[in-house]
């Protein structure tokens, strides 16, 4: 392996991995920091998630509608009966099945409120196509229900719009959860790639190369034309930043045109 093609490598890694790093820094979803009392709110343990089920909201009095819902995650259910199954996290059914709306992460405060809401299902009835259906869910703090608790069918305007109310400890202020250090996982990660360079590239030139001693280190040549650019430059800088000063006893000798002046003038003297 070259000095070239291990150095892309090494740049595409290390690009790579600080990609991964910001990323591993960034603020959980599903969460939220209220506005004003700066508390904050992570409602993932209400994602389902896999072999799960999704959640089968009460509808009361009413049962002409068939609800499934998910928190931060697309419905689950496999057979919605729709034209466009991707991105649903909102489902219903009324003789066919329709999307109440669109997935979305992002829990967010109106007054003090925690909402969720999925926009952009399928067209509102008698709308002309102007509206979609939409779904909205307003999440409470309480900590008397069993388990998480279970949403609730709160309104369905024309069956267009829907408004759900959830009692669940999930929507209780929690301590928010200490991030990651991008910066040391950076860090950490380039540590790894660099000890993955020289024990790899000692490895193979050992085996591939019959390399020994220094000749193992992977791209000797390159390193060690680099130490000693690395040395002469520094070599420079001192010298130049060290250099003694001239002696204070010779700073008032006479110049060049003083010295002939006066030569010339012993020698006039010296004349008969």
């Amino acid at each position: 392996m070259d000095s070239m093609t291990m150095t892309r490598v090494i740049v595409i890694a290390l690009f790579a991995l600080m990609v991964i790093s910001i990323v591993a820094a960034d603020e959980p979803n599903c969460s939220v920091k209220h506005p004003s009392t700066g508390k904050f709110y992570d409602l993932s343990p209400l994602v389902k998630k896999d072999n799960d089920n999704d959640w089968t909201p009460d509808t009361g009095a009413d049962k002409s509608w068939e609800f499934r819902l998910n928190v931060c995650h697309t419905v689950l259910k496999k057979e919605l009966d729709v034209k466009n199954p991707d991105g649903i996290a909102a489902w219903g059914k009324k003789n066919k099945g329709t999307s109440l709306g669109k997935l979305s992460k992002n829990p967010f405060f109106r007054g003090d409120s925690l909402l969720l809401e999925y926009k952009d299902g399928d067209e509102c009835p008698n709308t002309n196509g102007n509206y979609k259906k939409s779904t909205l869910i307003r999440f409470m703090c309480d900590t008397s229900v069993s388990g998480q608790g279970n949403p609730t069918l709160l309104a369905n305007n024309n069956d267009c719009n829907f408004w759900f109310e959830w009692r669940t400890p999930a929507a209780c202020a929690t301590d928010r959860p200490t991030p990651t250090n991008g910066g040391g996982v950076f860090g950490t990660i380039i540590g790894i790639v660099i000890f993955v360079y020289i024990v790899g590239g000692v490895a193979y030139n050992r085996i591939v190369h019959h390399a020994r001693g220094l000749k193992q280190i992977p791209n000797y040549q390159w390193w060690a034309e680099a130490f000693d650019f690395v040395k002469d430059m520094l070599i420079i800088l001192f010298a130049k930043c060290y250099r003694p000063k001239r002696s204070q006893s010779y700073h008032n000798l006479p110049n060049d045109s003083e010295i002939n002046t006066l030569m010339d003038s012993e020698y006039e003297e010296d004349e008969p």
